[in-house]
């Protein structure tokens, strides 16, 4: 996959922010500062999907998200806050997308109908409610307990003002050894513009599930700290940590074991937390340095809102 535009950038960023509004094109195509017509094209070209097909396919995957980590969310609050009027026919655009109902994600123990889904066609990857949990539902209650206690004891809150960024695109979304260039990129290009010297201050955005997902579908953002406002040259992009209240977890481990870290916060912990996740971009902030030879060590940054 071509390393995304930063005008794109700026369009995914918009519609980010606005997943649970009405989404014209020619408001999005504005946000990137371009034509709708000329947009539209590099748009495909960049995402091989078209500004519809983004916009539908995040909000579903926020949706499925939100189904398997807030379990005391009604469905309809789900299904209005991801731009459906009703949530009859967010269960029929969800289940045609994923091939399993809405109620199939919250008892991922259940057969699931093996219909063949938009996800399966469109994007080649086949979705499993099963792979969102850490622990699986017929489990005791005492095993997604010890998960949460484990991170219990790793946890310290932080009350963020929001921090800039200059970001640098993974062409390649999560692949290890991109994800590697990409960060010698990036700190070459930020030492260029007198951005970080010797020590880096790195963060990272996974912007996309691996578990919903296709590989060529995940964005990653590189990104070291700048003063707000600062001019940054293609390919670099402003990227931001948002102001908030944050649950921070720190891991230290193979880079493969990142996504199962994540499910076991997001389906354990805050499973028995009294706050929830305000959505579903965390950050990610290297302790020591980037991610090097298949191993990192980072925090994980959730931003907070108290429990429904």
């Amino acid at each position: 996959m071509p390393r995304v535009r930063p005008e794109i950038e700026r369009a995914l960023a918009f519609i980010a922010e606005r997943l649970d509004q009405p989404l014209a094109v020619a408001d999005v195509a504005r946000a990137a500062g371009m034509s709708e017509f000329h947009f539209q094209r590099v748009f495909h070209e960049a995402l091989s999907e078209s500004v519809g097909q983004f916009v539908t396919r995040k909000r579903l995957e926020t949706a499925a998200l939100r189904l398997a980590y807030e379990p005391d969310t009604p469905v309809t609050s789900i299904a209005l806050s991801s731009g459906y009027s009703s949530s009859s026919n967010f269960s029929k655009a969800f289940s045609a997308f994923f091939g399993c109902s809405p109620t199939d994600v919250r008892s991922p123990a259940g057969k699931v109908p093996a219909t063949v889904s938009k996800v399966i066609a469109r994007y080649g990857k086949r979705f499993r409610p099963e792979d969102l949990y850490s622990t699986a539902e017929e489990s005791t209650e005492q095993a997604w307990r010890t998960e949460a206690s484990h991170w219990q004891a790793r946890v310290r809150f932080e009350q963020s003002p929001g921090l800039d960024f200059a970001c640098l695109a993974s062409p390649e979304g999560y692949d290890l050894a991109v994800l590697e260039q990409t960060w010698g990129e990036l700190i070459a290009r930020a030492r260029q513009l007198g951005l970080c010297q010797d020590d880096v201050d790195a963060w990272g955005m996974p912007l996309d599930s691996p578990d919903l997902s296709a590989p060529d579908r995940c964005r990653y953002h590189a990104c070291v700290p700048c003063p707000p406002g600062t001019r940054l040259p293609a390919p670099l992009f402003p990227g931001r940590l948002k102001p908030g209240r944050y649950a921070v977890f720190r891991y230290a481990g193979p880079v493969a074991g990142v996504s199962a870290a994540y499910r076991s916060i997001y389906s354990c912990w805050f499973r028995s937390s009294s706050v929830m996740p305000e959505d579903f971009e965390p950050v990610e902030h290297y302790v020591t340095d980037e991610p090097q030879g298949g191993l990192t060590d980072m925090e994980m940054w959730f931003r907070l809102r108290p429990r429904e």
